[in-house]
């Protein structure tokens, strides 16, 4: 290790207790997306996060700027030219089943618990403090540096959008985002996102939900039931047997309500997950309740996390397979909805999924509604940055094994070069 880095190395250990308490701080803060506020157009706790982040930059001897609060930005040192690491304050909702408090940023042992710990504040931090580091060591720089606070990362960049487009701040001339894995990610699959409508019609289902946000796997799906005294009776004496322990259902005056439990996962990921929504529609589908459950079929197929339902399963060598993630279900008033997260590989073409998409979804009675596109990024492994990064971390560490990486995740490296 250089003589340089053990410089940086030194401060950082003598300053982990302040990198913890800081750390904890926002972490505290439940920064999920909510209706706009003044001056947070991502909702006041997304705001407050922004706020507590550029007030502990400011107070670490950084230039600091809140950027109309769609993001923000920490800068120390001099030069025409900047360099840049940028991470995310927002999170998506926590979900249920939590061993520790999701905002409590409890330490147990050697971790610290707590959502946004590792995606994105707790990397976004070690970024901070690692320019801290730099800042106090003295050490000569050619560049300014600039560490950044995006505050939409999860639910589509508005964030950057804004700072690069109406706000007009300055691109770096080089950037690196910490929200993946070491020794790094030299490619991210396309992100597109289906919305699929299909009408229902007379069907004894009232409603169905199940789902928050199309990037994660639903932990969670209910419907309610109409129908005669007699046939709601005989449904629920089905459902108190039903094998799957999943699966709970709740007399009420207005109905019998089916509530199914999964296991959520991030929507790049599916495999690792158990769709509730999945689950509540085969449920429905065995009750045999209705005439025609041809939409409940369909359905089902669409939860295919191959994306072979929609003709659009495959994989490349760079990236791998193609996944499809049902994330979100909605069904009322004789109008079924479903949004489907998908993450296709970097050599593909996204008008041909569209195209193959669109049809196999009508021939199964669905409608394409709408529909967005994030295209995948891909640096091959002999070009720079990716070879310069991979160079100085193998020197520095000592770690000759690790490889580099491809994920299905998408993050601020898309959003600047």
């Amino acid at each position: 290790m250089s003589d340089d880095i053990s410089i940086l190395y030194r401060w950082l250990d003598e300053h982990q207790d302040e990198m913890i308490l800081a750390l904890q701080g926002v972490l505290h803060i439940p920064s999920k997306k909510d209706k706009p506020v003044e001056g947070a157009p991502f909702g006041a706790s997304i705001g407050e996060a922004l706020d507590y982040s550029l007030e502990l930059a400011s107070k670490m001897g950084f230039d600091t700027k809140n950027v109309d609060g769609y993001a923000g930005h920490a800068e120390f040192g001099s030069g025409s030219e900047m360099i840049a690491a940028l991470g995310h304050l927002d999170v998506v909702p926590e979900g249920e089943g939590w061993s520790y408090p999701p905002y409590g940023a409890e330490i147990h042992g050697e971790y610290l618990y707590a959502r946004g710990s590792e995606d994105d504040k707790g990397p976004l931090y070690a970024a901070l403090f690692a320019a801290k580091s730099l800042k106090e060591s003295g050490l000569p720089l050619r560049r300014r540096v600039r560490v950044i606070f995006g505050c939409d990362e999860e639910s589509g960049f508005g964030c950057m959008n804004h700072y690069w487009g109406p706000a007009g701040e300055e691109r770096p001339l080089m950037a690196f985002t910490p929200d993946a894995v070491f020794p790094l990610v030299y490619a991210e699959k396309g992100i597109a996102n289906l919305t699929l409508v299909r009408p229902i019609f007379a069907s004894p289902v009232r409603t169905i939900s199940g789902g928050m946000r199309p990037n994660m796997v639903p932990e969670k799906a209910q419907a309610m039931l109409d129908g005669n005294p007699g046939a709601l009776y005989q449904a629920f004496i089905k459902l108190e047997k039903y094998w799957d322990k999943n699966v709970e259902v709740i007399p009420e005056e207005t109905g019998l309500k089916i509530i199914a439990r999964g296991k959520s996962a991030h929507g790049s990921t599916p495999e690792f997950g158990d769709n509730a929504v999945s689950r509540l529609l085969r449920v429905l589908l065995e009750l045999k309740y209705e005439e025609d459950a041809s939409w409940m079929e369909s359905a089902i197929r669409l939860c295919d996390i191959t994306g072979g339902a929609l003709d659009i399963a495959g994989e490349d060598e760079v990236s791998g397979q193609l996944t499809a993630n049902l994330g979100v279900f909605e069904m009322q008033e004789g109008l079924a909805k479903v949004v489907i997260n998908i993450r296709y590989p970097v050599s593909w073409n996204f008008s041909e999924i569209l195209n193959n998409a669109r049809t196999a979804a009508e021939a199964m009675g669905w409608t394409l509604e709408s529909y967005t596109d994030s295209p995948p990024l891909y640096v091959p492994m002999d070009q720079d940055p990716v070879k310069t990064l991979l160079k100085i971390y193998r020197e520095e560490t000592g770690d000759l094994q690790s490889k580099p990486e491809t994920m299905g995740g998408g993050t601020y490296a898309r959003a600047t070069p």
